[in-house]
């Protein structure tokens, strides 16, 4: 009896997954995002969840790699590079082949940065800081459903790093414009 119990349980579950109402709410994309900002690029792993036909979490893993030069007002050149990660909440516009969308994501990097300062001095300095960054920032762009299954997007955005925890002398942080190229596979 209990054995026809969990086979009508796990029937009726399975069932009740293939509505069309469920899947929409459940379908998932994977995909892959490379970021362009202007001292910098970060390639990404992602993953959208949709909550609702239109509206997704996003969620992303991967690497942060900075050559700031001499932009970030506290040292003369900056090498820097992380890991880290991301959640967001995603909007989509359908529209024409594919979705208009619009993001705002939070990123939480963990950045080590080789620095040197007084470069055109007689006694330079160098180091590594260690410093944990968040970078909030928003999002705007196309998707083109290139089949049922794969679609690809552009977008720019506009972000902020935050450097909350630094181990070690100040390094850069501030505003950036992004460029993001992104390629995602719907399960």
């Amino acid at each position: 009896m209990k054995l026809l119990f969990v086979g009508l349980l796990l029937i009726s579950i399975q069932s009740f997954s293939q509505s069309k109402e469920i899947k929409t709410k459940g379908r998932i994309e994977i995909g892959t995002e490379l970021q362009l900002y202007p001292v910098g690029f970060i390639p990404t792993i992602t993953s959208n969840v949709f909550i609702k036909e239109n509206w997704a979490l996003r969620f992303r893993i991967g690497g942060n790699f900075a050559n700031r030069q001499d932009f970030s007002g506290y040292n003369d050149n900056e090498l820097a590079k992380g890991f880290g990660g991301s959640v967001g909440l995603v909007k989509y516009l359908p529209s024409w082949k594919g979705s208009f969308f619009f993001g705002a994501t939070l990123d939480t990097w963990n950045m080590w940065t080789d620095w040197k300062d007084g470069l055109n001095t007689s006694n330079p300095t160098s180091g590594t800081t260690y410093n944990v960054v968040l970078q909030p920032w928003v999002n705007a762009g196309y998707l083109y459903d290139i089949t049922n299954k794969w679609n690809a997007g552009l977008s720019l955005g506009i972000g902020r790093e935050i450097n909350v925890i630094t181990r070690g002398e100040k390094v850069g942080e501030g505003w950036m414009g992004i460029l993001t190229f992104s390629v995602n596979y719907r399960l």
